[in-house]
């Protein structure tokens, strides 16, 4: 299944891709109306590939077969590459983006690759949301978890949404005329990946007021807590 989706997927990416950002190479500049359609093309065939990425990714979950590489990460440096991959994004909404980190944090055990996506999903959902005013990305810690925070100064979650955001497939806003565009995975997604950690995730949100997205990790347990997954090990710090 995932060959015969994705390889369909990466011919129209490929080549709209292609198409919209090197015009001279088929010899000529196409015409303004072609050059807007494609642009359609490729946004929408960039989100189809993402659902579809974020749909195998559950399915490998739900499985237990997705791999996972453990290997030492610096909780500061997930934060900060996290950060600089939505910098552009988040500044081009005319956002503020800060990263707070704390001192002497002890080193994490992690998919780092995983650990980073989340933090990607939260940033970027917090972007979405977030019409005026900024994202701020922080890290705390002790001997026992390190926890991750993306605050947002957006529309924030009323309380009704609040129990089910991490499910998948759900909205916050479910209705035709939402103004938000996704599937409802990236939370669903995070949720299982921290949860392979043996860490957990939550959410504290206002009508308003801004959402505010936590997730801490076990200091030195991930072994035990990916047990049911695909396990390579590496021992480099991130």
């Amino acid at each position: 299944i995932s060959h015969e989706l994705r390889t369909p997927l990466n011919l129209i990416v490929g080549f709209s891709d292609l198409m919209v950002q090197s015009p001279e190479y088929y010899g000529s500049t196409l015409p303004q109306p072609y050059q807007r359609d494609l642009a359609i093309i490729q946004r929408n065939a960039r989100h189809l590939q993402a659902l579809v990425d974020d749909v195998l990714d559950l399915a490998r979950i739900d499985a237990a077969q997705m791999s996972v590489v453990l290997e030492d990460a610096r909780p500061e440096a997930l934060a900060r590459d996290a950060a600089e991959i939505v910098r552009s994004l988040v500044e081009a909404r005319g956002l503020s983006l800060q990263t707070r980190v704390a001192p002497d944090l002890p080193l994490l055990r992690v998919d780092a690759t995983r650990i980073r996506q989340v933090l990607v999903n939260l940033l970027n959902n917090a972007a979405r949301f977030t019409e005026q005013g900024g994202i701020t990305v922080s890290v705390e810690g002790g001997d026992e978890e390190v926890t991750f925070t993306v605050a947002d100064t957006g529309v924030g979650i009323a309380p009704e949404y609040l129990p089910r955001v991490f499910q998948e497939f759900q909205q916050v806003d479910g209705s035709p005329r939402r103004r938000h565009q996704g599937a409802g995975l990236g939370l669903a997604i995070s949720r299982r990946f921290v949860e392979m950690h043996g860490g957990r995730i939550w959410v504290e949100s206002a009508l308003g007021q801004g959402s505010t997205f936590r997730f801490a990790l076990p200091v030195g347990r991930a072994e035990a807590a990916a047990s049911g997954f695909f396990l390579a090990c590496s021992t480099s710090p991130e």
